[in-house]
């Protein structure tokens, strides 16, 4: 049976909200292309969500559900969800129920303007400043420098493609890719509309405490963009030049002083140089040769 549409959904204990989403998915799913599907992927829940999606499959004939062995990470858990995909279109959500799958038509019809990846842009995010949207305009910032696309918000989870798009993103993407950085990098036509953005209901709060958002920002500053490396490329070549033409002016006055200075200055300017264009090569190479088993599936309910 051709599917035309997929909802990937990764979860990560939310034994406390799996049954309002459910019964949110089941009053839009009705108004959506047919047949369509919903494909949880719990990603090493410790709590009661396995066994509560598992007797909702009674209730809900198109929820399915794949369990992961361990916990792997929410970009590792939506690469499941991609590959084991039928619909013709592919859309991810959130599990918190920040995201309300009553925009999904908007993206929906988006689409149909020819995009391979329509992005959700929450124009009035319900997150705290200092530890949600100052590291989200930080991170905005150092994808739109590098792999620049015509989007506003590249952390929004709400986001619909095409099969072959999903499909290939899971393929170049390593195990903590950040899907927008691949976007201009693999082609794709990006587009992009406002969506909600709600305060999650109930449950433990957010996932990402300090460490996962500090793993999650290196892993793009240090794994998914050169720019932080060509940055200090250039302070190193400012550096040699500055200390090389002191150098100079220092042989022309004989000043052993201002020499010594300058020949240090412009050594130091080389290894900093220099280090800026390692950093930058296993960026490169972790971007080309970064590959291992993202997931492991422990079971498949369809």
């Amino acid at each position: 049976m051709n599917v035309a549409l997929t909802i990937v959904i990764p979860v990560y204990n939310e034994e406390a909200n799996v049954e309002l989403l459910l019964e949110r998915l089941a009053g839009i799913v009705p108004k959506l292309p047919s047949p369509a599907e919903v494909m949880i992927v719990d990603d090493g829940s410790g709590d009661a969500t396995v066994p509560k999606l598992i007797q909702a499959r009674k209730k809900y004939p198109w929820l399915k559900v794949i369990e992961l062995r361990r916990n792997f990470g929410q970009h590792a858990a939506t690469y499941a969800g991609f590959d084991h995909a039928k619909g013709g279109v592919v859309v991810t959500l959130d599990g918190d129920l920040q995201n309300d799958p009553a925009d999904i038509p908007k993206l929906l019809e988006k689409m149909a303007e020819g995009y391979d990846v329509v992005c959700g842009w929450r124009t009035d995010r319900k997150d705290p400043f200092l530890s949600r949207k100052l590291p989200s305009l930080i991170t905005n910032y150092l994808i739109r420098n590098d792999a620049p696309t015509p989007i506003h918000d590249y952390g929004c989870f709400l986001r619909a493609y095409t099969n072959v798009a999903a499909k290939e993103l899971s393929h170049y993407s390593t195990s903590r890719g950040w899907f927008p950085v691949l976007f201009s990098k693999l082609g794709f036509r990006v587009g992009e509309v406002p969506v909600s953005h709600q305060e999650r209901p109930g449950g433990e709060g957010s996932k990402h405490g300090f460490f996962v958002r500090l793993d999650q920002f290196m892993s793009v500053f240090m794994g998914a963009t050169t720019k932080p490396f060509q940055f200090v490329e250039v302070i190193g070549i400012g550096a040699v030049g500055l200390g090389g033409t002191g150098l100079l002016a220092g042989i022309v006055i004989r000043s052993w002083l201002l020499g010594v200075l300058s020949a240090s200055l412009a050594l130091w300017g080389f290894s900093v140089t220099i280090t800026g264009m390692v950093g930058e090569y296993l960026v490169r190479m972790n971007y080309e040769i970064g590959r291992k088993p993202k997931y492991l599936v422990r079971n498949v309910h369809e």
